[in-house]
C-alpha cells in the first residue's frame, strides 16, 4: 500500500526537480484555452508547464478515454511532436 502511494509521489517530485529553474512556457495551473493557445506551433519538447496542471499529450491515432475534466489540458501533437492544437477536457 505504501509503495503504491510512494511511486506517484516520487515521480511527481522527480519531474518537479527536472523543471526547477526552467521558465514556464505558460504558468496557468488550470486549463485556459486562451493562454494555452500560445503553445500551438511549438515542439512538445520545448514546453514547460506547471507540475500541478493536469495534462495529456495526444498523438495521432492514440486512443483516449471520454472522461471530461475541465481543468485538464489536452495537447494534440503531430508525429514529430509539434503541437497542432490544444483543448480543455
Amino acid at each position: 500500500m505504501i509503495l503504491r502511494l510512494a511511486c506517484p509521489l516520487l515521480s511527481a517530485l522527480t519531474l518537479a526537480s527536472c523543471t526547477a529553474g526552467l521558465p514556464l512556457t505558460v504558468d496557468a495551473a488550470r486549463c485556459d484555452p486562451v493562454r494555452h493557445q500560445t503553445l500551438v506551433g511549438m515542439n512538445i519538447g520545448e514546453v514547460y508547464l506547471p507540475a500541478q496542471l493536469e495534462q495529456r499529450i495526444i498523438s495521432p491515432g492514440q486512443v483516449t478515454d471520454f472522461a471530461y475534466r475541465s481543468e485538464r489540458l489536452n495537447i494534440f501533437v503531430d508525429p514529430k511532436g509539434w503541437i497542432e492544437r490544444v483543448s480543455c477536457g
